[in-house]
């Protein structure tokens, strides 16, 4: 980007040397470019430090060359907090455990519940609400026990739920059920 806005070099000569010739400076054409000269007072005054600037010629095969050479495209700068999301998406994309459920459906989980040996505990009921969290996302189930209603709270991505299976698919109007827990016992219960 340099090279198109000031394609040419600049070299900075004091003016004390500015008669002599200088061994390392290449020899100056006056038809290419131009001396000027810079004074940090007055532009008609030279002082110790006012420069003479120096303008080289420009070279088109250097912008050629940049123009023909294609850049790879920039690899994606994954900043800290990103890192977390992208494990979290590729436990999301692994786990398949998980069908595709809603409120309103009623469900059996298989539970390892960790004892002095694992056993798995089988959780029925209605999903009364869904939390969408990513990989914490939960799901609340409501079931009648006893005579009592019971909720329960399920993170579906846990490593501890080995299997959810749906069990039947309800048509709810709504996306969170809690006006069951008001309703009559029957409705929260399943055969």
């Amino acid at each position: 980007m340099a090279s198109i806005v000031l394609p040419q070099a600049l070299y900075m000569i004091p003016t004390k040397f500015q008669s002599k010739r200088l061994s390392f400076l290449p020899p100056f054409n006056s038809d290419s470019a131009s001396i000027s000269s810079v004074s940090s007072r007055s532009p008609g005054i030279r002082s110790r430090d006012s420069f003479v600037v120096r303008a080289e010629p420009e070279t088109t095969s250097v912008v050629e060359d940049e123009s023909e050479q294609e850049k790879p495209p920039k690899k994606p700068i994954v900043k800290l907090g990103d890192i977390m999301g992208i494990l979290n998406k590729q436990a999301i994309e692994a786990s398949d455990t998980v069908p595709d459920i809603r409120t309103g459906d009623i469900v059996d989980i298989k539970l390892e519940v960790p004892e002095n040996r694992r056993r798995l505990s089988i959780y029925k009921g209605i999903i009364i609400s869904k939390q969408n969290a990513g990989i914490h996302t939960t799901i609340r189930i409501r079931r009648i026990i006893a005579g009592v209603g019971v909720e329960i709270v399920f993170p579906i991505y846990s490593p501890n739920i080995k299997e959810i299976k749906v069990v039947k698919h309800r048509k709810v109007r709504r996306a969170r059920l809690y006006y069951l827990r008001d309703k009559l016992p029957r409705l929260s219960t399943f055969k």
